[in-house]
């Protein structure tokens, strides 16, 4: 009976110093913290609207922080193997986010920064699952592209 009241007092006592320690997620999403009021997307219609839609997801009309987005988008497959009879057994995708933000309040305040990402997809016997590994890989890219355009524009407007 002591022993479960003094391990009861010992987890009360640790959850009080773990609440009051003060710690903060550093991608914690601000949900005030940027307004977008405009993207401009040119490349890839399908990556652009998956990068559009994952953007805008941290975008809050009652920010104080407002801006335009301009995303470039530019996807390149090259050959990465070939076996010993010249065939293609694996390529290589490339996509490069070339992203601009225009703020609202000072027009003269752009920042540039440009994403780039690869992965490799394996041919397979049958054209119709070399494509699905092509688009899956396509989309895990997009993905990834995503997460570190958003935590760049959150941490960018975080220090301004």
């Amino acid at each position: 009976m002591e022993k479960n009241l003094k391990i009861t007092s010992l987890l009360i006592l640790a959850s009080l110093l773990f609440l009051s320690c003060g710690f903060k997620q550093i991608n914690h999403k601000d949900n005030k913290l940027i307004y977008i009021r405009d993207i401009n997307l040119s490349g890839n219609p399908k990556i652009a609207y998956n990068l559009k839609n994952n953007i805008l997801l941290i975008s809050n009309k009652d920010a104080k922080n407002k801006y335009d987005v301009d995303i470039k988008l530019q996807k390149k497959e090259n050959n990465k193997i070939k076996n010993k009879k010249g065939k293609i057994t694996r390529y290589t995708v490339s996509i490069t986010v070339d992203l601009q933000l225009t703020s609202l309040d000072n027009v003269n305040n752009k920042i540039n920064k440009i994403f780039t990402r690869s992965a490799d997809y394996d041919v397979a016997p049958i054209h119709s699952d070399t494509k699905a590994n092509e688009k899956n890989v396509t989309k895990n890219i997009t993905q990834h592209l995503s997460s570190e355009i958003i935590n760049f524009i959150t941490m960018t407007v975080k220090n301004q």
